[in-house]
């Protein structure tokens, strides 16, 4: 009976050690999905304070040392308006906007922030 207790016991506590560790891989990604969605949110926070100069149709970059933001611009295939698009950066991690260019600065509209690139063709994005 004892023999039987405790093998009962050695099970239930190799499948919580299990589970325990399948919840921590979880919280891993999460963390590192957060850290770089933060990060890219930072950069493009930093491209709309930049200075560009006119956006061309290929990317053009900038980098923040300091903190390794990463953020460029170039002229948006959308037929809507004259957009800009802002990609922010973090290792392979992208968050997008959408913005006028006026004087050298870029003016982002309220509610123009994408976690996906508006291009109709996904090459167009790279």
């Amino acid at each position: 009976m004892m023999i039987m207790l405790m093998t009962v016991g050695l099970g239930l506590l190799i499948g919580f050690n299990l589970l325990i560790t399948s919840w921590q891989k979880t919280i891993l990604i999460e963390i590192k999905y957060y850290q770089k969605f933060n990060h890219s949110s930072s950069s493009l926070t930093w491209a709309i304070s930049q200075n560009w100069q006119p956006p061309k149709a290929n990317w053009q970059c900038m980098t923040e040392p300091t903190y390794h933001l990463k953020a460029c611009i170039k002229q948006s295939l959308l037929k809507i308006d004259d957009y800009v698009l802002i990609r922010g950066e973090a290792d392979d991690f992208f968050l997008y906007a959408l913005a006028h260019f006026d004087n050298n600065r870029l003016i982002v509209e309220k509610g123009h922030w994408l976690d996906y690139c508006p291009e109709k063709k996904a090459i167009y994005c790279e």
